[in-house]
């Protein structure tokens, strides 16, 4: 919880103020968010997805020929797939230098282990987004909370239903005064313990059972391209297969493929040999 002194209030108020002002430009300032933020980056960026071994890597920003790219590992935990799209949602939308020299985000970076100001604010900018205070409050008042008094299964409940990491509600309840700093740091030490608690409130694990694979129009486009005779049967099949997808998965029946003269030109040398 130390790494929160890093922002000063000024700064925490101007966060404040930026995540606020886009949930009312969104029309989202009284609901929860939850996986619908992904939708929002879908807005403002080119969205891929798809899953990655190293779950330390968790997302990456770039710009490419005036355009963006927002890159998320499915691989990773649904709440931390959020609020990584939410932290990149602030370098898109009020740290645009970033995106010159953009930087892998990466799990101890999410949790706050950084001294980087920068990254600071976007996680800061991310809880707020998908935790705003009033939102969280009635969600308190509903499961009768009383001030630091909160528990280890009372934050894992209200980090359920906002869609969020345990760790990134514990800064949120300590960020709106909820908590005191001792109650923070007790919470923190119980993160291990969150996935045992989430079972036995019988709440999903959050784990990506099976990670998703996005490539933002990738499907659409190419379906379109094979339809209007731009592209091969074999062409289709292939980019569909980075979706793990096949054709009939959407209702196209190719024709069968005659081999080509390279194709049946190695067949014959095969036979001589």
């Amino acid at each position: 919880m130390n790494k929160i002194s890093f922002l000063t209030d000024l700064e925490m108020k101007d966060i404040e103020s930026k995540a606020n002002s886009k949930l009312i430009e969104l029309h989202k300032n009284s609901r929860i968010l939850g996986r619908h933020i992904l939708n929002i980056v879908k807005k403002e960026a080119t969205l891929l997805q798809s899953p990655f071994s190293d779950e330390e890597f968790c997302a990456f920003v770039c710009q490419k020929k005036g355009r963006l790219f927002v890159y998320i590992n499915s691989q990773i935990p649904e709440e931390k797939q959020n609020f990584a799209a939410a932290h990149e949602l602030y370098h898109i939308w009020f740290d645009k230098d970033f995106l010159k020299n953009p930087e892998m985000l990466k799990s101890n970076i999410l949790n706050d282990e950084t001294d980087n100001i920068r990254e600071l604010r976007a996680n800061l900018f991310a809880a707020i987004l998908l935790v705003p205070k009033h939102v969280l409050e009635q969600e308190i008042m509903f499961l009768e909370i009383s001030k630091n008094e909160v528990t280890s299964e009372q934050v894992v409940e209200l980090a359920h239903t906002f869609e969020v990491p345990y760790k990134a509600m514990v800064r949120r309840l300590y960020e709106i005064g909820y908590i005191n700093k001792t109650v923070a740091e007790q919470l923190y030490s119980d993160t291990t313990n969150a996935p045992f608690i989430r079972k036995k409130l019988q709440l999903d694990n959050g784990e990506a059972i099976k990670p998703v694979i996005h490539f933002e129009g990738l499907a659409k486009n190419a379906i379109d391209l094979y339809l209007a005779g731009f592209i091969t049967p074999k062409r289709l099949r292939n980019l569909l297969s980075l979706l793990q997808k096949e054709p009939k998965d959407f209702g196209i029946e190719l024709p069968d493929e005659l081999p080509s003269e390279d194709e049946i030109d190695n067949l014959l040398e095969e036979d001589d040999g």
